[in-house]
């Protein structure tokens, strides 16, 4: 069995690459199946909905010793299931410049700077002459329009342009589709908001220090972290002490006008992120006129620590 699968609690390009992808693999008579682990976000649950199709199993136990996988918008062997072993991955396929795809000795690898990894799924279709499930297709063009804020994000190519493109051709969805994902993901509460960063929040150990950085993504952007500032912070402060960093840092996307809001509630974090980001004045909640998604902070604040400098 090659079980497709993607990053802890994986967004909705990671879900929908395994589960386009699966069928993909089916289809060329290779027994396959699309798996995550983790939670879901809110955005995966509304397409879930809008399409009554989520053939996707939460895996919780051990694999097959016969096992082999393929993973999709994921390369870090710190993100994954830690009962996949990296000699069993055949093939891996990832859109970030922050890879370790040396770990992966066995592996087929696609890796390139677009937008989406839903783009590079589509182009390999596209090769393959393979049209998947509508459903499949709602999830890829979901995904893409989602990844680059509706072609807003500095990371859109013309790729991802010409990629969701090709996929809507073969859709009919009401044109306030788009408006409706993003909405679904932007009801943020003082009931949700932990589980909300939580689900999008990473982790991991630099140079002797443990760094951790969430990221949100909704509409209205300003006028929410206004209004729960001091429920952000509580929600951040425990994610601090369960997760015992030395810094903390959240990044917020506006789905809306395309900005981003750097949000930190520390002297120390401020300071790191202040040096990382180039930013000198950097306010604890800080708004820069463009898009910059968490993946490109990890670039710049692995770069600073690997310096082994102090704050």
């Amino acid at each position: 069995m090659i079980f497709v699968t993607s990053y802890d609690s994986p967004d909705l390009d990671g879900i929908a690459c395994a589960i386009a992808y699966s069928e993909f693999l089916n289809k060329e008579e290779k027994r396959a199946q699309a798996i995550y682990y983790g939670d879901l976000g809110l955005e995966v649950e509304f397409v879930k909905q809008y399409t009554k199709y989520f053939p996707v199993e939460k895996h919780t136990d051990g694999f097959p010793e016969d096992s082999q996988f393929v993973l999709v918008d994921a390369a870090d062997p710190d993100e994954l299931e830690k009962t996949i072993i990296p000699e069993k991955v055949i093939e891996v396929i990832d859109h970030h410049p922050l890879v370790f795809t040396e770990t992966f000795i066995h592996a087929q690898k696609t890796i390139e700077l677009v937008g989406s990894c839903a783009t590079l799924i589509t182009e390999k279709f596209q090769q393959e002459h393979f049209i998947p499930s509508k459903e499949a297709i709602i999830y890829l063009y979901s995904a893409i329009i989602s990844n680059t804020v509706n072609f807003k994000n500095t990371i859109t190519t013309q790729r991802d342009i010409d990629a969701a493109t090709y996929l809507k051709s073969f859709l009919d969805i009401p044109d306030n589709y788009i408006e409706q994902m993003f909405s679904s993901k932007s009801k943020l509460t003082p009931k949700n908001l932990y589980h909300v960063i939580f689900q999008d929040f990473f982790a991991k150990p630099i140079n002797g220090k443990r760094v951790g950085i969430g990221q949100i993504e909704i509409a209205n952007l300003d006028e929410t972290i206004t209004k729960l500032w001091n429920e952000l912070v509580v929600a951040l402060e425990r994610i601090r002490k369960e997760d015992r960093l030395d810094y903390i840092f959240l990044v917020g996307i506006d789905l809306n006008e395309g900005k981003t809001m750097f949000i930190s509630i520390d002297e120390q974090s401020r300071l790191l992120f202040s040096h990382a980001l180039e930013i000198p004045d950097l306010k604890n909640k800080h708004t820069i006129d463009f898009i910059m998604m968490r993946k490109q902070v990890w670039l710049k604040v692995d770069k600073i620590l690997e310096s082994q400098r102090e704050f």
